[in-house]
């Protein structure tokens, strides 16, 4: 199990918080660097952190082949994007995964810090004095009209992207999530797929993020995401209330029987292992089911993909299917 040290509230509801930091280092083109450029900027930026011994102890910088499957496995823990993975490139991380920066995506460094539940302020804590630490020993590409440079235009300013993974299935399932994103929208905010742009929203989770960079402070960006988050919440709390009003006995025979699979499945997909989990996740959150922590059983999912397990389908779906009877061994329903 990871262990992240950052820790919110709404655990369950809000999977985990993501900050994301895009800086460029001064005297390098943004694009169309050459191997030697780039492992110029990892060596610069390593050794910056490792100044401060406190905190490069708990780091590592390895290499990331393009397209590799360690590649594929760093997209399904959320420690780098698509984009990184098909560039490949220099990655610094924990070995929790709380803290990945990326060397060589579209901008020079991509800075990320996360945490469970709904943390954006302590998140946003530890990657400022991350980049500060850098900074010291690595100047960075500012404007003053402008703030930080970005290969794009869209990260311009404060360079920063917050994003907030959400469980909204009852929204998904009364047809509410799909208003959610021109309501974003009207926001300054997107909501996409788990994985982020262009993926599907699997087992009902959503990442919900700032678009505008620029003309902002950092903290005016993180206080909107608090509170744009939170009001999220609050409508799948009520959806969820209007669920057990509608029909509860459907609604606990559903759960009751989704928390039955996980506990004694002896192969499961990772598309029945999702629904399952989700549907476990309102019955810990609504009080029908005790015994699991939301926050093991959502990393248990995520730990379970595909990418993260060898061998062949059937042979995936035993292993799958093993690992979440060990997390769910204590779930039952609630006196």
């Amino acid at each position: 199990m990871r262990n992240f040290a950052i820790h919110g509230g709404f655990t369950g509801l809000a999977a985990s918080t993501r900050v994301r930091l895009a800086r460029n280092v001064k005297g390098y083109p943004y694009r169309n660097l050459t191997p030697g450029q780039q492992n110029e900027i990892a060596q610069k930026v390593w050794d910056a952190i490792s100044a401060a011994p406190a905190v490069a102890n708990g780091l590592h910088m390895t290499e990331v082949r393009a397209g590799s499957q360690e590649a594929m496995q760093l997209i399904e823990r959320h420690m780098i994007s698509p984009e990184f993975a098909q560039r490949g490139g220099h990655l610094i991380a924990s070995d929790s995964g709380d803290i990945a920066i990326m060397l060589g995506e579209e901008d020079h460094i991509r800075l990320q810090v996360m945490g469970t539940g709904l943390c954006p302020k302590e998140c946003m804590q530890t990657a400022r004095r991350l980049a500060e630490l850098i900074e010291n020993r690595v100047p960075f590409d500012y404007s003053d009209k402008l703030g930080y440079l970005t290969a794009c235009p869209s990260n311009l300013g404060t360079g920063l992207r917050v994003s907030v993974m959400l469980h909204l299935p009852v929204l998904t399932q009364t047809g509410a999530a799909s208003r959610l994103v021109s309501w974003a929208a009207r926001q300054g905010l997107a909501v996409r797929g788990a994985y982020g742009e262009g993926t599907r929203a699997a087992g009902g989770f959503y990442q919900l993020s700032n678009q505008i960079t620029l003309g902002r402070s950092e903290d005016a960006i993180v206080d909107k995401m608090v509170e744009a988050a939170t009001e999220v919440i609050d409508q799948e709390k009520k959806a969820r209330e209007q669920l057990r009003a509608a029909g509860e006995d459907a609604l606990f025979d559903r759960i009751a029987r989704a928390a039955g699979v996980l506990r004694h499945a002896r192969l499961l997909s990772s598309d029945e292992a999702a629904s399952c989990i989700s549907d476990v996740l309102v019955g810990l959150q609504m009080g029908y089911l005790t015994g699991t922590e939301a926050e093991d059983l959502i990393e248990a999912e995520q730990d379970t993909r595909p990418a993260l397990i060898a061998g062949n389908p059937n042979e995936r779906d035993r292993i799958r299917a093993e690992k979440l009877r060990q997390v769910t061994k204590d779930l039952r329903i609630a006196d």
